[in-house]
């Protein structure tokens, strides 16, 4: 789970007072919180697929043809879209709880190539291909794009209506504790929902951790269940102690999870072994992989290519409008920091007046509160450099359009971390070697997950994320949430 790998609490380090022993517990019957049985949550996002299968086959049913492409038989499709749904209740996407989105996307994309390649090869090896195996491929990838955004749709429904997710207890209150159940109220998607916690420390009972409140003793909650499912979070124990915690939570409850002690490990690259009767996990460096960083600059040339030339009309309007708006050039250079620290000529649309620097001085110089905001930030949410069109440019993030040229010219891509300027490397700290491994991008996993609504310290610790749990996945998934925030213009100024 992507919320137990951040940097490790200093006050965490204490054991917790009880002494369980798993062997001599009770269990009593689930209390009194609801649970929301997972069967009509897999059911729905079972029908939604089904539903895209039928609504791909009526499309392509009428547009091969027009096409000159052939159909397939009703027959086929049928006993190749059951594979499909049958593989996908096999990776477990029904529902699908407790999954990052850069993982259920992997499995959703790797899951129906892997019918299509069964269905080609059965084809080929039987000697009765397809009928058309271009036809084939574009029915298959409308599915892909279809079935993904009808799943999203479905499971927002859920997510709005309350019935998504099933509740969970967590197993310690801690600064970890807090940053997990912070991160699944924040992202209910994940389908765990926290509804009670418990921990040793009797000066917390009675009270609520981020909304959750904050029950009783580590061990009313395994011996007095609530939930069916457990997310046990205390790193800071001993591994005698979290041992027997963790055996005993096992023991009670039909699901656990478990935050282990492995703090800023990328845990993105995390794969689960065993070497005879101990767990281990590999650490891949996904930073290394020749193959996903050609995919990742095969992806960028595309997506900049051909985004240039379908957006070229738009380019040329913001060009005019902003000659229009204010004197000065439409697009300018700012200076910015690269791959391996190397510095770069960043193209924006210009958004500021050309007399921008004297402005944001003589502001600075007259409100100490505004020059506070921009030493923590180097940002002014009601910035007076900022032109109309400029204004307009920002809300909707069309100011870094130009920015395709650079993702063309290998200076950023189109997934990274934000560009920086120089005097902000001291506020990165250590985390600057690890920044500088990869070219920044015109969007990122701060621009999807906050914007200017977070602070500097969170944006750091978000690039951090990126660049150590860094896949073609979250690339993608990066792009599709970018879309949503610019459409709603969250966090933009």
């Amino acid at each position: 789970m992507a919320m137990g790998m951040a940097m490790r609490p200093a006050n965490e380090g204490d054991e917790p007072m009880g002494v369980l022993n798993p062997s001599g517990l009770h269990r009593k019957p689930v209390a009194a919180l609801p649970a929301i049985s997972s069967f009509p949550q897999a059911g729905a996002l079972l029908l939604g697929d089904a539903l895209s299968l039928l609504g791909v086959y009526s499309l392509t049913y009428f547009l091969l043809p027009i096409w000159g492409l052939a159909v397939e038989s009703p027959h086929s499709s049928l006993v190749w879209g059951a594979v499909w749904l049958c593989w996908r209740a096999y990776q477990g996407l029904y529902p699908g709880y407790g999954r990052s989105p850069q993982t259920e996307l992997r499995l959703h994309v790797m899951g129906t190539a892997q019918v299509v390649a069964v269905q080609l090869a059965a084809g080929l090896a039987l000697q009765r291909f397809s009928p058309s195996v271009s036809g084939t491929m574009l029915s298959w990838a409308l599915l892909l794009l279809l079935s993904l955004f009808v799943r999203y749709g479905i499971r927002s429904v859920l997510i709005r209506t309350g019935k998504y997710g099933r509740p969970i207890s967590v197993i310690g209150a801690g600064q970890t504790a807090a940053m997990a159940i912070h991160h699944l109220r924040a992202h209910p998607a994940y389908g765990l929902n926290p509804v009670a916690a418990y921990d040793d420390n009797h000066e917390l009972h009675g009270t609520t951790l981020h909304g959750v409140p904050i029950l009783g003793t580590i061990e009313q909650a395994i011996t007095e269940p609530r939930t069916e499912q457990a997310l046990v979070s205390i790193p800071g124990a001993r591994a005698e102690t979290q041992q027997r915690i963790v055996n005993a939570t096992y023991a009670s409850f039909p699901h656990t999870w478990v935050i282990p002690d492995l703090f800023g490990i990328p845990n993105q690259a995390l794969q689960p072994h065993n070497i005879g009767s101990v767990a281990s996990l590999e650490v891949r460096n996904n930073l290394r992989s020749v193959q996903a960083r050609t995919l990742k600059r095969t992806i960028d040339l595309l997506g900049s290519g051909l985004g240039g030339l379908l957006l070229l009309p738009l380019l040329l309007l913001i060009s005019l409008a902003i000659r229009l708006d204010s004197p000065g050039p439409a697009v300018y250079r700012a200076r910015r920091l690269g791959r391996n620290g190397e510095p770069f000529d960043c193209f924006k649309f210009r958004s500021m007046h050309r007399d921008a620097e004297a402005k944001l001085k003589s502001v600075l110089d007259s409100d100490p509160t505004l020059r506070a905001e921009f030493e923590a930030t180097h940002k002014l949410r009601n910035d007076p450099r900022v032109t109309r069109v400029g204004a307009f440019l920002r809300k909707t993030s069309l100011d870094e359009l130009p920015q395709l040229a650079n993702v063309l010219l290998g200076t950023m891509s189109l997934v990274g971390p934000r560009p920086i300027v120089q005097g902000e490397v001291s506020k990165y700290g250590d985390i600057y070697a690890v920044y500088k491994q990869v070219r920044p991008g015109m969007t990122g996993y701060w621009q999807a997950n906050g914007r200017s609504d977070t602070s500097y310290d969170e944006r750091v610790g978000m690039d951090n994320f990126y660049v150590t749990n860094w896949t073609p996945w979250l690339d993608i998934v990066v792009l599709i949430q970018t879309v949503r925030v610019v459409v709603l213009g969250k966090g933009a100024y």
